[in-house]
């Protein structure tokens, strides 16, 4: 059995809590967040320990790994906490706010070799290892382009709100793209150069709200198109589409992959994660976490994001940032 510490129980805190308690080999243990009633409430109801720091949480007795949920502003700061006690990391993407700073936690884990992984949930569902495994394959062919579609049209947070300080949650690029620019770094490689355009999270607006459209070019030449948004009405979707010499591929909401060959009919790959344990949070988040576990125990698993994994992310939006704050092209 696995003893777990916490640090945040807000949203994903409370999805991490609840998949740990109901894997066979995971136990919540120790629960730190910021807010006391929220740890208190969180501890109380699977019976661990609520602590009044982050480092009492990640030192408490027994604690094998610890779980970073808490903003992405901390993540540096608790998870330098982790890996200073010697346990294994699971850190909620994006790694951290600064780049600088997620080097720092690089270079840490590869002088400790201590096991880490960031919350990419994607690389957990089975339709993303289908896509990997597609490309990989040199079935589509030379892959040409990608296009990326993320608008949120439901965004509700306030002013006084972390989310809406773009110094503390980076805004839609550093936050809500960090899966997809890490699924584009797993499936086709090294970015060599960005040009982007956003809105930073302007605070001159009276609601918050954020958009970022943004052309990558990688070193295999893959061009890549992306336009994300905080919006507060209007459309929300997730759309990822891959074209090569010989066909595409169209991922969506839909668990299942949608392939097209060049003169023939889309084929709907079902990728459909069962959920193994009747209630638990999504199939990609119970996944995570049992993979997580797994990867303690000594098992290895080929999709399993890395602190490289999740640094490169960062460096991409990183560029993006910098480029839409100078109007330049940020070559790698």
């Amino acid at each position: 059995m696995l003893n777990f510490a916490l640090i945040g129980a807000g949203r994903l805190g409370k999805v991490h809590a609840d998949n740990i308690n109901k894997l066979p080999e995971t136990q919540l243990t120790a629960v730190y967040d910021a807010v006391p009633g929220a740890a208190a409430e969180l501890a109380g109801k699977y019976q661990a320990a609520c602590c009044a720091s982050a480092d009492e949480a990640v030192n408490h007795p027994g604690v094998d790994a610890v779980v970073i949920a808490s903003p992405t502003f901390c993540h540096f700061s608790d998870a330098m906490l982790a890996l200073d006690a010697g346990k294994a990391l699971f850190c909620e993407k994006p790694l951290t706010l600064k780049l600088a700073d997620a080097l720092t936690l690089q270079q840490k884990v590869h002088n400790s070799g201590a096991i880490m992984s960031v919350g990419f949930v994607r690389r957990h569902l089975k339709k993303w290892q289908i896509v990997h495994q597609l490309i990989k394959s040199g079935q589509l062919g030379k892959i040409k382009f990608c296009n990326i579609y993320l608008p949120f049209g439901a965004y509700k947070r306030l002013y006084g709100d972390w989310f809406t300080d773009f110094e503390k949650s980076g805004g839609v690029i550093t936050d809500m793209l960090a899966h997809h620019l890490d699924l584009a770094n797993w499936l086709f490689g090294t970015p060599q150069r960005v040009y982007a355009q956003s809105l930073l999270l302007d605070p001159a607006q009276e609601l918050p709200g954020d958009y970022v459209s943004a052309n990558i070019t990688f070193a295999n030449r893959i061009i890549m198109n992306v336009m994300a948004s905080w919006q507060r009405f209007g459309r929300s979707g997730e759309l990822m589409e891959i074209y090569g010499e010989k066909g595409c591929i169209a991922m969506d909401y839909d668990p299942a992959v949608k392939l097209t060959m060049t003169g023939s009919d889309t084929e709907i790959i079902p990728a459909v994660d069962p959920e193994p344990i009747p209630g638990t949070n999504g199939a990609g988040f119970i996944n995570e976490i049992r993979n997580f576990a797994a990867t303690i125990n000594g098992q290895f698993f080929d999709f399993m994001p890395t602190v490289d994994d999740g640094v490169n992310s960062l460096k991409t939006a990183d560029a993006m940032i910098r480029s839409s704050r100078t109007g330049k092209v940020i070559e790698f």
